[in-house]
């Protein structure tokens, strides 16, 4: 704190002398958040003048009179300069110290990184700062640095204890390529600096390797694919071939096609490096390609056995459902029918037809009738 002290009193000493001096080109040097505008009041004429952030360039005056920048940091301390071409050369500047800045630094979030991912999502993480008091609770934002408008991150994910540390914008289509993130701090307890970082996305952007499709036959094979990106409109491929037991082979190429001729059955894998980015995707899944009609015959052989088999297990798996059922009838026997002895022993009459045209006296037998008493 002392440090930042002294360089606040040292630039503001610099400054008086400057513009006491008389002859100083550059007086009333001044920054001006509102149109993100370092300007200051030309006393003379001068051929030309630059302006610097830490010693670095940045941009040429706009007319002599002041210098435009897209972006103004947010939480950072930072020197800004403008240095005067002329015999003797002249230089001055200010320190520009942001809101952002207020509180113990080590409570800021840390390691703030973004990146596009999948084409369509923009994520961001950080980490809770070393010196955050227990209360802490971090927020993303990102600034539109052409319409200059603000908006919250919408998907938050959080740690252990419930503090933001991972965050996703699920529409990456409707941002500018040049914006501005920054992550605020809330406490209870104390102030915590905002951590901030500005981005071109097409930069930032991880690709995701390609899905080949090929249209083949003994002939020929047309393979093709397709990058799905926002930003990014112009990529180198490699494509790696291996055909059979051969070595691979390896292809540099700028469109998103290429052709092989005699190609049998090959395996392919294909990886993608944007035009803005040196970093190169992951390989995409070994993808294999059968173009020889011979192949496509075993094929269907293959696939008929399969048909076979698949026959053979449903007729394995009813016998043996049937099996089970004998298990159970022999587990669980019916109820035999109960017999009644009077019953069974009952034989119902047959039935003779009388014929009356032989039947006499003599084939019924007279019963004797004896009368008790008599002699």
């Amino acid at each position: 704190m002392a440090s930042l002290r002294l360089a606040v009193l040292v630039t503001s000493v610099c400054l008086l002398r400057a513009e006491k001096d008389p002859d100083s080109p550059i007086k009333n040097l001044r920054m001006e958040p509102g149109s993100r505008r370092l300007t200051w009041d030309l006393s003379g004429n001068v051929s030309e003048i630059k302006c610097f952030i830490n010693s670095k360039f940045i941009t040429k005056a706009v007319n002599g009179r002041y210098c435009q920048f897209y972006v103004l940091p947010l939480c950072e301390v930072k020197n800004f300069t403008i240095s005067v071409k002329q015999d003797p050369p002249f230089s001055t500047g200010i320190q520009y110290v942001p809101r952002g800045t207020e509180g113990k630094p080590a409570a800021a979030a840390r390691g703030l990184d973004c990146w596009v991912h999948d084409g369509d999502f923009l994520t961001c993480s950080w980490e809770v700062g070393r010196a955050a008091p227990g209360d802490v609770q971090y927020r993303l934002y990102w600034r539109d640095l052409k319409a200059y408008r603000e908006q919250e991150c919408p998907r938050y994910e959080a740690d252990d204890r419930g503090v933001h540390v991972r965050c996703r914008f699920d529409d990456v289509s409707r941002l500018q390529r040049h914006i501005q993130l920054w992550v605020n701090g809330t406490s209870r307890r104390s102030g915590i600096p905002c951590s901030d970082l500005c981005v071109e996305l097409p930069e930032i952007e991880r690709l995701s390797p390609p899905h080949i499709t090929a249209t083949c036959n003994k002939s020929y094979s047309m393979m093709e694919w397709n990058v799905l990106s926002h930003f990014n409109h112009r990529f180198l491929y490699e494509l790696q071939i291996q055909k059979g037991t051969d070595p691979a082979s390896t292809e540099k190429l700028y469109e998103n096609h290429f052709v092989i001729y005699n190609p049998g059955n090959y395996v392919a894998k294909l990886k993608v490096q944007g035009f803005f980015r040196k970093d190169w995707s992951e390989w995409s899944a070994p993808q294999l390609f059968v173009c020889d009609p011979k192949d496509e015959h075993l094929r269907d052989w293959l696939v008929s056995v399969l048909v076979l088999l698949g026959t053979l297990l449903v007729l394995g798996l009813v016998a043996l459902l049937c099996r089970r059922y004998s298990v159970l009838q022999k587990l669980f026997p019916p109820i035999p029918h109960m017999k009644d002895p009077i019953m069974d022993n009952f034989q119902s009459p047959k039935l003779v037809p009388w014929d009356t045209s032989r039947a006499s006296r003599e084939d019924c037998p007279v019963a004797e009738v004896h009368i008790l008493g008599e002699t």
